[in-house]
């Protein structure tokens, strides 16, 4: 899916803005403080119904507005064209599908398929596994049909289960959420560790184009441990009710599932510098862009905070070429105009920003 037009009110600093986007790059420039990465955390929410800086939704509403409102025409590569729009008050989220009303947060997720790149992307190394099983369902969410139920009901058993644990429920209670964990797990753990398979087959060349000469290894943890290989996932889960009762959680199980980059057969901190991590990151974000393009046959949209002004020159005509290369429509913010070559895309417009208002750059 590509933006056609954006239109944005009532949002933080910006000023009512209506925007006619190019199918490739589109590049955000001004000053700090001027409401560019505003423009992409309006994007966010358009796909995601949350935002990536902010924890209320009073602190996206602009002063004196009663809410704020996101609304674009996005077409596919088959010529498909639908408008997707949210308003958002202090306490009611509105979304609206081709003119059609719905609450359902998965489809604005299918409608507008977002990934953002920012300076806090570098969590997905260095941060627990939340946010790497986030990225892995993300991915999973729009190639695999199944995923969605089998996520929902999971989650639903653990939070049924969990609260038995803690009631001290008899064990034919506890049973009968063992059961539900155990089908539902038997759906999950393959579909990540196939995810998994295909990051890697996707990521090596990226990392080779940002980072030459590394070889990067995705290994996938399941969440419960491998041996013995004959005892299953029921098995493991009945073998620590006992302690998941002291403890009043559940501890094994596709809830803490994760995967580690592996670098030459090393850590990412042991085999790579600091800048060398945020190259990897990159590789990682735009891997996973270059995954749905395959899987879902079309385009997400790339989100990208400040990229230029981490990057070396150099490394800035690299990591250029790997987006481009990509043909995914992208959001850049920058300081300065020329920090990211646009020669490089067909389509390419230039906007800038100034205390919030939005002029483009003919």
């Amino acid at each position: 899916m590509r933006v056609a037009t954006l239109d944005i009110a009532g949002f933080r600093n910006l000023h009512p803005a209506s925007l006619s986007c190019a199918a490739g790059l589109n590049v955000l420039v001004g000053p700090n403080a001027s409401g560019k990465t505003s423009v992409l955390e309006a994007l966010y929410f358009l796909g995601r119904g949350r935002s990536f800086r902010a924890g209320q939704p009073r602190e996206l509403i602009q002063a004196g507005k009663e809410c704020f409102r996101v609304v674009a025409a996005l077409s596919d590569g088959q010529g498909r064209r639908v408008m997707v729009g949210v308003e958002r008050g202090p306490r009611e989220l509105t979304a609206r599908i081709g003119g059609e009303p719905t609450r359902s947060l998965a489809d604005l997720a299918r409608q507008v398929p977002v990934l953002l790149l920012d300076p806090d992307s570098h969590r997905l190394l260095e941060d627990g596994p939340q946010m790497r099983r986030r990225f892995m369902d993300w991915g999973l969410f729009h190639a695999e049909p199944a995923f969605l139920d089998a996520w929902r009901r999971y989650h639903a058993a653990l939070r049924h289960r969990n609260a038995s644990l803690r009631a001290n429920s008899v064990d034919r209670l506890v049973d009968a959420w063992d059961g539900e964990l155990a089908a539902a797990a038997a759906v999950l753990d393959p579909l990540r560790e196939t995810f998994c398979k295909a990051l890697e087959g996707v990521l090596s060349p990226l990392a080779e184009s940002t980072l030459p000469g590394t070889g990067v290894r995705v290994d996938y943890r399941r969440g419960w441990p491998l041996e013995p290989s004959a005892r299953g996932f029921s098995e493991w889960l009945q073998a620590g009710r006992d302690q998941d009762r002291q403890q009043g959680h559940t501890r094994l199980g596709p809830h803490r599932s994760d995967f580690v980059l592996r670098v030459d057969g090393r850590s990412t901190a042991e085999a790579l510098s600091r800048g060398q991590q945020k190259l990897l990151v990159i590789a990682l974000v735009l891997a996973q862009a270059e995954l749905y393009r395959r899987q879902v046959g079309d385009a997400c949209i790339l989100l990208i905070d400040d990229l230029p002004a981490e990057l070396d020159p150099g490394n800035r005509v690299r990591v250029t070429r790997a987006l481009a290369a990509l043909e995914s429509q992208l959001f850049v913010t920058a300081i300065e105009p020329g920090l990211l070559d646009a020669g490089a895309w067909r389509a390419a417009r230039t906007f800038h920003l100034a205390h919030g208002a939005l002029v483009e750059v003919v």
